[in-house]
């Protein structure tokens, strides 16, 4: 990590669970419109008989989605915090480091030297810590990404039952595999910024 980016990489962090939170409010959506439409299905009767088991579906996503997207938020949180020690570290060595010049042939400079290696070291076992963190963040952001592609073909299969399920029934159906899709890309563009977000972090090492 270069000299004093810890700082910026707290804001990041911070932005990535922003962005997650956002995610998980959508997909609470998605788990609502999976109620009306089990509702508007039992209503259609057996003619939307497969509509009824592909809500299940729904839910089961926007469940999975919603977990996923907790978890997320704390390692975000984790990231941000590292980010935070990293940045106290950094002023701090920055401060002894200065100090250690000013007095370097000065008969007490060992006890400047010392705790300064000790903030070193700290300092590199906590940026090893940082980057293990980004990592799991990255895996974590991917693992949901792949999650959500699911919503295309839910919303596929949506709409091959609404139009089975009779003309009354067939456009609200077909709003709700619009809702469905239409909140997955929501979703998927969060994760985008988020994910890009963790390669900036990432970047951070080199």
């Amino acid at each position: 990590m270069t000299e004093l980016t810890s700082e910026s990489d707290f804001v990041t962090a911070a932005v990535v669970a922003a962005e997650l939170f956002k995610a998980r409010e959508i997909a609470n959506n998605i788990s609502l419109t999976a109620s009306n439409a089990r509702a508007l299905a039992l209503r259609a009767g057996q003619g939307a008989a497969g509509f009824r088991a592909i809500t299940d579906f729904i839910d089961m996503l926007a469940d999975s989605t919603v977990k996923t997207s907790d978890i997320i938020n704390l390692k975000a949180v984790t990231v941000s915090e590292l980010a935070t020690k990293l940045e106290r570290l950094e002023r701090a060595i920055e401060y002894y480091s200065k100090a250690a010049k000013a007095i370097e042939d000065g008969e007490h400079v060992e006890s400047i030297l010392n705790p300064l290696r000790d903030m070193k070291a700290h300092h590199a076992k906590v940026t090893r810590q940082f980057y293990r963190e980004v990592d799991k963040l990255s895996d974590l952001l991917e693992s949901l990404s792949r999650e959500i592609k699911t919503a295309s073909v839910l919303s596929a299969m949506s709409r091959v039952e609404a139009s089975q399920s009779g003309k009354e029934y067939e456009d609200g159906l077909n709003v709700v595999a619009d809702n469905v899709s239409d909140a997955a890309e929501k979703i998927q563009q969060h994760i985008m910024v988020s994910r890009s977000l963790c390669f900036d972090l990432a970047d951070d090492a080199y």
